[in-house]
């Protein structure tokens, strides 16, 4: 189950709601968690259920630069996969 954490729970369970998520119900997979804050979705592509903390991710102890690496990594991981998926679309149209 992802947990979320946010200076402002509230703002985010009511974006999760307005999304679709259905929240203030029991968890499904990690079971003691406060439903409150639990939200759960059943699409038909993704499902699962979200946890919802009160506390930012400055409480965690995390270094700021470790974010920024996340995002690096993430991003090239992404450009790479478009760089890849255009090169083959080229070549399939290309005959080969």
């Amino acid at each position: 189950m992802p947990d979320i954490y946010t200076d402002h729970p509230e703002v985010v369970r009511s974006l999760l709601a307005e999304g679709g998520f259905t929240c203030g119900v029991e968890p499904r997979i990690l079971q003691g968690r406060d439903p409150n804050w639990t939200c759960i979705v059943d699409g038909e592509r993704v499902s699962g259920d979200l946890y919802v903390h009160g506390r930012s991710a400055d409480e965690l102890g995390l270094p700021w630069w470790l974010a920024l690496v996340v995002a690096a990594v993430l991003a090239a991981v992404v450009a790479t996969q478009t760089l890849l998926i255009v090169r083959l679309r080229r070549q399939r149209a290309a005959g080969g």
